[in-house]
């Protein structure tokens, strides 16, 4: 199985290439700068471009079998005030192309990174959290989330959008707690390194098929 991953120059994106290499599959990466990617292995093959190019998006989807996205809205720093530096709707422009092409390549399945706090879990978060969403800059972040999420599910993708609680970089390995309908409660925090892992783990499962779990950490 061939793996196409998208955001692979990103905190979260590079631990997915980190893991997908480790359980051995080939991926081809799409990134704006090759010289971002470091990692030496035969298994990766890294083209040059954006998903929001089409064009660039076609060429790294030949000969793969699914997509993992960790495609993100970047700001200038973790504050939730701090400006945006990735353009305002680029989730959502790149997930069209992505869905389009993927119907001409005949690519059918796709795992994405998402957020607690979109769709139905929104009424699901705390208080300050969903008042950081309302009134800072996360919440550009959070409605391209929501657009990407109604976008793939009106199409013809066997898609699972993962919605990870507050991300953290710690390199421990924690028990995971995988929540659909709030059951059983999401805590807080989960590391970069367990939505990694989660995200791989599940290529060859078909348990999320078409759903949108919520992972956190015990």
């Amino acid at each position: 199985m061939k793996i196409l991953i998208l955001g692979a120059s990103g905190r979260t994106g590079r631990l997915i290439v980190e893991e997908a290499l480790k359980q051995g599959y080939d991926l081809n990466v799409l990134v704006r700068d090759k010289n971002k990617i470091s990692f030496s292995s035969k298994l990766i093959k890294v083209y040059q471009g954006t998903p929001a190019r089409r064009t660039d998006l076609a060429a790294a989807m030949q000969g793969c079998d699914l997509i993992i996205s960790a495609l993100s809205i970047a700001r200038a720093s973790d504050a939730p005030w701090s400006k945006l530096i990735t353009p305002e709707y680029f989730i959502s422009d790149s997930m069209k192309y992505v869905i389009a092409e993927a119907g001409q390549q005949n690519l059918k399945r796709l795992i994405t990174i998402s957020a607690w706090g979109v769709g139905e879990t929104q009424k699901e978060i705390p208080f300050w959290l969903r008042w950081l969403i309302n009134y800072t800059n996360l919440r550009p972040v959070y409605a391209e989330h929501e657009s990407q999420e109604n976008l793939l599910a009106n199409s013809n993708l066997n898609w699972t959008a993962v919605r990870p609680v507050a991300l953290n970089d710690s390199k421990k390995i924690k028990t995971l707690k995988v929540s659909l309908n709030n059951f059983p409660k999401p805590s807080l925090y989960i590391s970069r390194q367990s939505v990694a892992k989660f995200m791989v783990d599940i290529v060859k499962s078909d348990k999320y098929d078409m759903k949108s779990p919520t992972i956190s950490e015990n």
